[in-house]
């Protein structure tokens, strides 16, 4: 039983519990307490009982009390922020020595950084920032030079996703849990499968505009086929103001219309295989020849007419003297044929004996159905062998790529192909990555490429691409 007494000591500890630092202190007071003789032993022990239970009660509400003050809005909650940092040494050396394409060394970063808002399972939305110049399309390095000069940032993307779901019935009427299906709208990344990070047809710093629909028709986490899915796609890519140009030229606007297939099944319960295939329609693209004669960072090796009726194509075509409105006779007045990419793709991966080192094999073909020339094909094939998800992980990729002359735009495709980028190149590709530490990795890659038809008043020595990378990733 509780006496008055104890009571009276009880609520003089539990007041001092809520002013000294510990618990400990309250009870060395208890205990002098009953060494003086002004507690019995019974009563130290009950009192000891009440006072830890106060102070537990105490501790909670204080916590609650806390969280309840540092609890975040709803939609900061929902929304998540993402990006990296890359800094560059890039050299390119020749087996031959060259006055036209000297040795040179450079050193670039990249920086990007990215806003995702997740309002429902049905919706949400992106906002991207990149460094890079603004007139590049494939491209998101800053060269470090200038005297120290500011760098440019530029808006990368910026799209809602829609998909529609439980709100609109469609739960039940395909008894499926997760949404099947996905619309975004404004400028994304390039949604189509890409067999070992491919970049054959599109560069992987594309960010096309426009809309892009994804469907899919089967998910499932066991059996033969786990997925099947068809991704959409109306990407307006040039937009064409009624004015005197436009009508000098007879232009109209230029979008691609197409779309992939995508099929992934398990040959065993612990390897995957995916295959894809795609068509990408590109609409009225004379407008993006026509670009080069303002815009020298666009890169056209495609097969061009120029407007003294010469034929130009397998080399970088850099239009000077053109005025506006860009009809001098050494300015490009269009491409010499049309673009229809079919694409299709393959991805294995399987396992080895050792689980830091999952082993994949890629292969990537491109054939353009209206080019004018023959030189109307790409392969990109390849493997990798380790992974880069947490610190002390190795990967090594080797890839093999051949880009003809007309197989595909080569405004949009891999940028880093040879000095400059572009098509009717052929090379290997060599890459090691380490994580030093957790989200840093640093990586060694070089590019051994050379022309696949030599152009009139060019060398075709090989030309080594080196890029050392060291990227910060959040």
């Amino acid at each position: 039983m509780i006496t008055a007494k104890t009571s009276i000591i009880v609520a003089i500890i539990a007041m001092g519990v809520m002013m000294m630092p510990s618990p400990s202190q309250s009870k060395g007071i208890l205990e002098i307490l009953r060494d003086k003789g002004v507690i019995t032993e019974e009563e130290y022990r009950q009192a000891i009982e009440e006072a830890k239970g106060k102070d537990d009660k105490v501790v909670q509400e204080a916590k609650a009390e806390a969280s309840k003050q540092s609890k975040l809005p709803d939609w900061l909650n929902r929304t998540s922020l993402f990006g990296d940092i890359r800094y560059r040494h890039e050299g390119f050396y020749n087996s031959e020595l060259q006055a036209n394409n000297p040795t040179r060394n450079r050193e670039r970063i990249r920086a990007r950084l990215g806003l995702g808002v997740d309002v429902s399972p049905e919706l949400s939305g992106k906002l991207r920032i990149v460094t890079g110049d603004a007139g590049d399309p494939i491209s998101t390095n800053q060269t470090l030079s200038e005297l120290f000069s500011r760098k440019p940032i530029n808006l990368d993307w910026a799209f809602i996703t829609v998909s529609p779901w439980q709100s609109f019935g469609l739960d039940k009427l395909t008894g499926s849990e997760k949404p099947m299906v996905s619309i975004s709208a404004g400028k994304f990344p390039v949604p189509m499968f890409a067999p070992g990070n491919s970049e054959l047809v599109f560069d992987g710093d594309l960010s096309p505009e426009g809309v892009s629909e994804g469907i899919t028709l089967w998910d499932r986490p066991g059996g033969f086929v786990r997925n099947v899915k068809i991704i959409g796609n109306q990407w307006s890519i040039k937009e064409l103001s009624n004015n005197s140009a436009t009508q000098l030229f007879n232009a109209a606007d230029a979008w691609m219309f197409g779309g992939q297939a995508q099929l992934q099944v398990a040959p065993t319960d612990s390897s995957k295989l995916t295959l894809s295939i795609g068509d990408y329609g590109f609409q009225r693209l004379d407008v993006i020849a026509r670009e080069k004669n303002q815009n020298s960072l666009l890169q056209i090796t495609n097969t061009v007419d120029l407007f003294n009726g010469t034929v130009v194509g397998g080399r970088p075509v850099s239009p000077s003297s053109c005025p506006s409105p860009y009809t001098a006779a050494g300015c490009i007045k269009g491409f010499d044929g049309g673009f229809n990419i079919l694409n299709a793709g393959l991805q294995l991966d399987v396992p080895t004996p050792w689980k830091d080192f999952p082993l994949a094999f890629f292969a990537d073909f491109a054939h353009n159905t209206q080019a004018a020339t023959n030189a109307d094909s790409g392969y990109w094939l390849g493997f990798r062998i380790g992974q880069v998800a947490k610190k002390g992980d190795l990967r090594f990729t080797y890839n093999w790529a051949y880009t003809q002359t007309d197989a595909v735009p080569s405004v949009f495709s891999y940028s880093d192909f040879g000095r400059n980028g572009g098509t009717n190149v052929m090379g290997h590709f060599i890459t090691l990555e380490y994580v030093l530490l957790p989200r840093l990795t640093l990586t060694a890659k070089n590019h051994f490429v050379n022309w696949i038809d030599r152009p009139t008043g060019f060398h075709n020595p090989t030309q080594s691409r080196v890029q050392l990378d060291m990227v910060l990733a959040f």
